[in-house]
């Protein structure tokens, strides 16, 4: 990854547009300053806006994987007590933060062609990595803006703004695509960059690969997309696709507490580096109990943590624990080091998702045994003693794969999408919000579109509801 410095230099000037058309001009007038430009789109990813803090806690948090153990200067309250409102959300900053990446990540891809030099294929490369980003962004904001895919029978409810080049202030204000076009444009944007992919060269090569994206970044987000969307063969096929290729591999149950300790993984198929010079909070500091952190504020719910057997690597052994004054304990999640120097990449994409996604897939399209196998194999790597368990009614394996993936994938920033995706109702049990529970369908799986930009879009629909 580039420096930060280098990347502050560039999306300064990414953000005079369009005041200053001349900038853009300067930026991608030469090979070096489009790749510089390409690393402050990474860098850009790990903000307390978005995978450095909230869009990783807001689904665990609503889902009912998180609760607060302290009673002020805490995010995400009024998400927490289902009361957020267009003007108030604390993720009306994330909003802003997305659309503002999309923006940069649309001159990258429109204007690096253009460029003279370089080559064909490295051209190629940062124009298909570009438009990876964009296809998760796009994907972001649909899960949390907009309805899950099966809300209505054809996906005709509203979906997000499909930003696909650059705004300009004198540009036409965009409508809301439904929410089938929206997934039809990530999943045109991920096809679209497989092709690219197969005929480019690497540009970055200082850091890790799994700091970038690349054609198994393209499949796994497919992987993704396709379960969100109940598309269940090409699911399956995108999951086993990276699965087969063997390029990762899962720790052993007796490695697994200490890998989240380590950048770039053997297990991560894309996770974002901590940018260099880094020295905010970091995404682990919600939940971190270490002596020096004064974020501290998130704690697991005890619905979560009795999910765990007492063997299972995952659970007691795993989390932090901690008397607060009153002596109650509260169990933090020790996934994320907290402090600027200890501080790990965020891992987006890891292979147990992969192999849950796969085992969901083939257990809808009823193969039972290659989706008991792929439960089991996430299942024994966490306990090693548990029984492996060989599930013939299907909605019980569903299930089980489900509860797998909250296991798993805890503070990751799944819950309340699966559930949503699932037309599950949100049981909190251990939870002291306003309103902990809700039925579905509800307005309130989704967040509002925030005022300022309904008020500066006349085309913009608000989500019903708020």
């Amino acid at each position: 990854m580039l420096s930060l410095a280098l990347f502050s230099g560039c999306k300064k000037l990414l953000d005079k547009e369009p005041i200053d058309k001349i900038s853009i001009a300067e930026t991608f007038q030469d090979f070096d300053g489009a790749r510089a430009a390409t690393a402050g789109a990474y860098a850009s990813f790990f903000n307390t806006s978005y995978y450095n803090g909230v869009r990783m806690a807001y689904p665990d948090l609503i889902g009912g994987n998180l609760k607060y153990s302290k009673t002020g200067n805490v995010v995400l309250f009024d998400e927490y007590n289902l009361a957020a409102t267009a003007a108030n959300s604390g993720m009306n900053a994330t909003y802003a933060q997305l659309y503002t990446i999309l923006n940069n990540l649309n001159y990258i891809i429109q204007k690096v062609p253009a460029i003279e030099d370089g080559t064909v294929l490295t051209r190629n490369r940062l124009v298909a990595e570009a438009t990876v980003l964009r296809a998760l962004i796009h994907f972001d904001l649909l899960q949390l803006y907009a309805q899950p895919y099966g809300y209505t029978s054809d996906a005709s409810h509203p979906g997000i703004v499909v930003n696909l080049k650059p705004v300009f202030l004198n540009t036409e204000e965009i409508k809301r695509s439904t929410v089938k076009a929206s997934y039809d444009a990530v999943i045109a944007d991920l096809k679209d960059a497989a092709l690219l992919f197969a005929n480019s060269a690497v540009v970055f090569t200082a850091g890790n690969p799994v700091n970038y994206t690349n054609q198994n970044t393209v499949n796994a987000l497919l992987a993704r997309v396709y379960l969100s969307k109940g598309d269940w063969q090409n699911a399956y096929t995108a999951a086993n696709a990276v699965i087969e290729t063997k390029s990762y591999t899962l720790f052993t149950n007796a490695n697994y507490v200490g890998s989240w300790l380590l950048k770039n993984t053997t297990e991560s198929i894309f996770e974002i580096s901590v940018p260099a010079n880094f020295a905010g909070n970091s995404y682990g500091s919600y939940y971190n109990i270490a002596s020096n952190n004064t974020y501290l504020q998130m704690a697991t719910t005890d619905d979560l943590f009795n999910l765990y057997t007492a063997t299972d690597v995952r659970g007691k052994k795993f989390f932090h624990s901690a008397k607060t004054v009153t002596g109650t304990v509260y169990y933090f999640c020790a996934k994320y080091p907290t402090s600027a120097a200890t501080a790990t990449g965020v891992k987006v994409i890891r292979l147990s998702e992969m192999y849950l996604i796969r085992a969901e897939a083939a257990a809808e399209l009823d193969n039972q045994i290659q989706a008991n196998q792929d439960l089991n194999v996430i299942r024994l790597r966490g306990d090693a003693t548990a029984e492996r368990l060989n599930l013939t009614d299907k909605l019980a394996l569903v299930n089980a794969i489900l509860t797998e993936r909250r296991k798993e994938l805890n503070m990751e920033g799944f819950l309340l999408f699966d559930l949503g995706r699932r037309k599950k109702d949100i049981v909190r049990q251990d939870c002291n919000a306003l309103t902990c529970n809700l039925t579905y369908p509800s307005y309130l799986y989704l967040l509002p579109i925030p005022e300022t930009s309904y008020l500066s879009n006349p085309e913009m629909v608000q989500n019903p509801g708020y």
